[in-house]
């Protein structure tokens, strides 16, 4: 009775310890499996998170990720990844500053690639832009300094006014145009504030494509802080992790269409497995410059020969 009893109580741990860890070891297990026997079973995917600032609908963002998919799939005729709902693998669209300064700098008609000419033309732009801010940063401590006296002025002179009983009606008109033009000084002194933020955003854009390009071209420069002293994080336009809790390709940035298929069709080739190339137009080459949409040569052969197919 007392074996069974102890029976019973290792099966009921050995239950409570599979039930708790029961994704961890599934995940690790389809884990070994794609790196043992890689392209034998489709992998499964879902969207995840899915931010609508992108200015893209969920379902344009799922042909776009079909479309990644079929650059892997029609050359070798094989189904490689599968899209169900519940999948395993996540694909997330993640807003943050990078996808910010990118909507900025295209509203603004700054077109940015990643080359050493587009890098120097932000720099110049940059430059410029930062001159006029502190331009119009001193103009504006200057206009608040002088409003500041001006204000206490005038707060100075009501207050004897009303010690005195009060202002005749040419004091009180004279006071009345001060206070109006106090109030014109306060709404010059917020419109010049207004612009001074406006030229704010525009170089934290152009400091966030800077460090970006600077990073993907290994450009030997430092990096740009934003105006008020922060620093842009580090630039990746996607990311494929997979651990305890399942893989997951995040999206994080793109420009235009032929971009986002492109960075979808790399992060899925992380997926299977594949590794950077240095091929330029290589859909596996580590940065994301080209404008094809479709598998190189050099893309082929890496598939071919991590799937085993002849």
């Amino acid at each position: 009775m007392k074996k069974i009893i102890k029976d019973l109580i290792f099966l009921a741990i050995v239950g409570a310890f599979f039930f708790t860890f029961r994704v961890p070891i599934e995940n690790r297990i389809e884990s070994l499996v794609q790196t043992y026997f890689p392209c034998r079973q489709a992998i499964d995917y879902d969207v995840g998170n899915f931010d609508a600032r992108f200015g893209i609908s969920k379902d344009d963002f799922l042909q776009a990720v079909r479309d990644a998919e079929a650059l892997w799939e029609k050359p070798i005729n094989k189904e490689l990844f599968s899209y169900r709902s519940g999948g395993d693998m996540k694909i997330n669209l993640l807003y943050d500053e990078r996808q910010a300064a990118t909507i900025k700098l295209q509203a603004l008609g700054i077109a940015v690639e990643d080359s050493r000419a587009s890098y120097d033309l932000l720099q110049e732009k940059y430059e410029i832009l930062l001159a006029g801010y502190k331009q119009k940063k001193i103009e504006y401590e200057l206009l608040v300094t002088a409003f500041n006296e001006q204000e206490d002025a005038y707060n100075a002179e009501v207050k004897q006014s009303n010690e005195r009983g009060g202002a005749r009606r040419t004091g009180y008109e004279r006071l009345s145009a001060e206070r109006e033009a106090l109030e014109a000084e306060v709404r010059k002194i917020n419109e010049l504030k207004d612009k001074i933020n406006a030229d704010a955003d525009t170089i934290n854009a152009l400091v966030t494509e800077l460090n970006r390009v600077a990073q993907a071209l290994n450009l030997n420069v430092g990096a740009y802080n934003q105006v008020g002293g922060s620093r842009g994080e580090e630039f990746n336009e996607g990311l494929y992790q997979n651990g305890p809790n399942g893989a997951r390709i995040d999206i994080y940035q793109y420009d235009n269409k032929t971009k986002l298929v492109r960075v979808l069709a790399h992060e899925f080739g992380h997926a299977l497995g594949l590794e950077h190339l240095d091929d330029p137009e290589a859909i596996m080459y580590k940065l994301n410059e080209a404008e094809n949409e479709k598998l190189t040569a050099a893309d082929l052969a890496q598939l071919r020969t991590h799937c085993g197919i002849k």
